[in-house]
């Protein structure tokens, strides 16, 4: 025997439905920006964090257009209302918010001169030292033992000040101190040089909390959730050969 379900059952899920496609129709495109991050904002518009924000706002029939600039600038443009979307930050500074899912969880090392530092024993060995951090990556909250962070303007400048032994620590995750090593120009001996892991952290897309800037983020958060639970999200993270974040948990 068929079952017949009510009108009224029914009809909450359809009201959510056209709701939400009524106060997309008048987005026209979402401004994601970033720096050009290699495996995560590569310039010829591949890259995870461009692979899922694609997919997500497919869901809704809106295009995204990437900005390249400056993780510092890139937090202004969101600020001024002239970019959407930062990707991807740990913390958020007002107006701007974190949204709840995050799109890379990694661990972050140091590089090091063994003789520098000495024996390595663990965060410890940070304990009062000075860090270099490529502009508004890492603060010291991300450390479990005080340390100073000190800013330089890119990660291959890192790389060479610990190499000229100017500093104690330079910080990055491995993507990213891969790709600064590799575009560092100076000669050294690598076994006079260590990587160790000293933590571990969430990467969230920044919204603006404006109407606007809530709204995006609403969708981004829906939509995440969806493509989860479907699957979808989980043949992107292995594409790019990154682990596949607990959602779950968030």
């Amino acid at each position: 025997m068929t079952r017949k379900y009510p009108l009224t059952c029914a009809l909450p899920l359809l009201l959510l439905f056209v709701s939400v496609v009524a106060r997309a129709d008048d987005i026209k495109k979402v401004v994601s920006t970033s720096p050009s991050w290699d495996t995560f904002t590569n310039r010829d518009g591949s890259g995870l964090y461009h692979d899922i924000l694609r997919e997500v706002f497919a869901i809704y029939g809106i295009p995204v257009q990437h900005e390249y600039a400056k993780s510092n600038r890139s937090e202004e443009l969101v600020r001024l209302n002239l970019a959407d979307i930062m990707t991807c930050d740990d913390m958020a500074d007002p107006p701007l918010t974190l949204a709840r899912y995050p799109m890379y969880t990694n661990n972050f090392y140091v590089f090091f001169n063994k003789k520098r530092i000495g024996k390595w024993k663990g965060v410890e060995n940070l304990w009062g030292k000075e860090v270099l951090s490529q502009p508004g990556y890492y603060s010291e909250n991300n450390f479990p033992v005080p340390v100073t962070i000190k800013e330089v303007m890119t990660g291959a400048q890192g790389v060479s000040m610990i190499l000229m032994d100017r500093s104690d620590f330079y910080v990055d995750d491995m993507t990213l101190m891969n790709q600064s090593l590799k575009e560092n120009t100076m000669a050294f001996d690598r076994d006079e040089f260590d990587i160790q892991r000293v933590g571990e952290r969430a990467y969230f897309p920044l919204f603006n909390t404006t109407e606007r800037g809530q709204r995006l983020m609403k969708m981004y958060e829906d939509g995440m959730y969806r493509l989860h639970k479907a699957g979808k999200l989980r043949s992107i993270f292995r594409k790019w050969g990154y682990q596949y974040p607990d959602f779950d948990a968030y």
